[in-house]
């Protein structure tokens, strides 16, 4: 397996333990503990630890810690000096030595992992579902690792059987006898505010219209808690919501901060966001779509169920389909469990405006709207500054001119399936990998030369998607 597939599942890995993480820096410890562990059983098996496994390692720790001198090494110039290399796999055993002693510290054992047991009782206790997404991509992050040193042998296959077992003890509701309580099996609550959030919110590139509004949202909310408190009349709050926009804008990323909000604010005990779509609600046979809703739902239970392209449930024919099975069971559960559910229902501005207006029961449900603009020139701009400081690289001044004309002409073109931050996104990745390959023909590579993005690096205008 090459370094950039490796640095590609960690990051993936990092995508899935996401919403987990934003719970607070107890979970952050938890799932680095069980990440070192899932490592030392690997490590065991054939007595060293390769440079691909540390690179696999070392890749999540640094983005769960936000490390930005270790990411930079990884990422930058893991592949362009053997020196830079052996500094990078010194720090990573030096990570590795001192989680091991962590989890002596916290009395766990060999073949002992944190993370199933409180994801299950976690999921029992806030109607959330983290347990199987969660473990899957822990599991999969172990096959990253047998592979990662391009050989798989039987003791290795032996050890990532091992892996999975721990990884579904969960599974089972009931504790053997003799089975060992985990330490401080304590489920901490979120170690975050309002105030944080909506600091988070304010932090975001653009979008300011969408800020006012959750702004004056929360504001009411405040007034509408205040006023249960002190006994005075109740006014009938929905928080179902349109998010309308193209893609890339910020959409998902605001659903989960609004549940936040609305946790914090207590609307909702968990604030937890379950994203889904057509297709993890629709199914192909008759009976089985209510079914699907039903069990989707239970999920999002006292969290916020966010449905992207929700206009796709609408049938575009007369013939059979269940889309609108779905939408007829998901209204009857948005009533049965007003308290405790909130549904946001994003897709493109045009298709999201017919899909609410194709039913009456739609249209008096959903009647709070937010509208995600494209973002400016001025804008994409500043989202690449961003991932830029992320990652320690900086701009040239002629670097900047060179990125906002393109900027500038891909959003004068635009149409509705422009890319928004997810094309930035894009830009920037082929930027420090044709960064990259101009680096590697110098001789002498500074710090300051590996950090630098010059106009050359940019890629010209026809490699790039509308």
């Amino acid at each position: 397996m090459d370094t950039r597939e490796i640095k590609k599942e960690a990051n993936l890995l990092l995508k899935a333990l996401q919403p987990l993480l934003e719970l607070g820096q107890a979970y952050q410890s938890m799932i680095l503990l069980d990440l070192t562990e899932i490592i030392r059983i690997f490590v065991a098996v054939d007595h060293r630890f390769t440079s691909n496994e540390m690179l696999a390692y070392g890749t999540v720790y640094a983005l769960i810690k936000q490390n930005r001198e270790l990411l930079f090494i990884l990422v930058n110039q893991w592949e362009l000096s053997p020196e830079i290399r052996e500094r990078g796999e010194l720090s990573i055993l030096k990570i590795f030595e001192d989680y091991k002693q962590a989890r002596i510290n916290n009395d766990l054992q060999e073949n002992q992992l944190y993370l199933p047991g409180v994801l299950k009782e976690h999921d029992r206790q806030n109607g959330t579902q983290f347990f199987a997404p969660i473990t899957n991509a822990l599991y999969r992050f172990a096959q990253v690792v047998v592979k990662a040193d391009g050989e798989e042998t039987e003791l290795e296959k032996k050890a990532l059987e091992t892996i999975w077992k721990l990884l579904h003890q969960g599974e089972s509701s009931e504790k053997s006898t003799d089975q060992k309580e985990q330490p401080n099996a304590v489920y901490p609550p979120a170690e975050d505010s309002l105030e944080k959030v909506l600091e988070q919110l304010n932090s975001l590139v653009g979008m300011e219209t969408v800020k006012d509004e959750i702004k004056t949202l929360t504001n009411f909310l405040k007034v509408q808690k205040l006023r249960t408190e002190r006994g005075l009349a109740k006014t009938t709050v929905s928080l179902h919501a349109v998010f309308a926009g193209n893609p890339g804008t910020g959409k998902t990323t605001v659903a989960r901060m609004l549940g936040r909000i609305y946790k914090h604010l207590g609307f909702l005990s968990s604030g937890h966001l379950v994203e889904t779509d057509r297709a993890g609600l629709v199914a192909g046979y008759v009976g089985q779509t209510a079914k699907k809703v039903d069990e989707l739902l239970k999920s999002a239970l006292d969290g916020v169920l966010f449905i992207d392209e929700a206009y796709a449930l609408t049938p575009q024919t007369s013939g059979n389909d269940f889309g609108q099975e779905a939408i007829d069971t998901l209204l009857k559960r948005m009533e049965d469990h007003r308290d405790r559910l909130v549904v946001i229902a994003a897709g493109y501005t045009d298709n999201m405006t017919e899909f609410v207006e194709s039913n009456p029961g739609l249209k008096s449900r959903f009647n709070r709207y937010f509208y995600f603009k494209d973002y400016r020139p001025e804008e994409l701009l500043a989202i690449f500054h961003k991932l830029c400081r992320e990652s320690n690289f900086k701009v040239m001044p002629e670097t900047e001119t060179r990125l906002l004309e393109i900027f500038q002409t891909l959003y004068d073109k635009r149409d509705k399936s422009f890319g928004n931050g997810r094309l930035v996104r894009n830009i920037f990745e082929k930027t420090i990998e044709r960064q990259a390959n101009r680096l590697v023909n110098i001789q002498t590579i500074t710090d300051e030369v590996l950090s630098t993005l010059l106009p050359e690096d940019i890629p010209p205008l026809e490699l790039l998607p509308s």
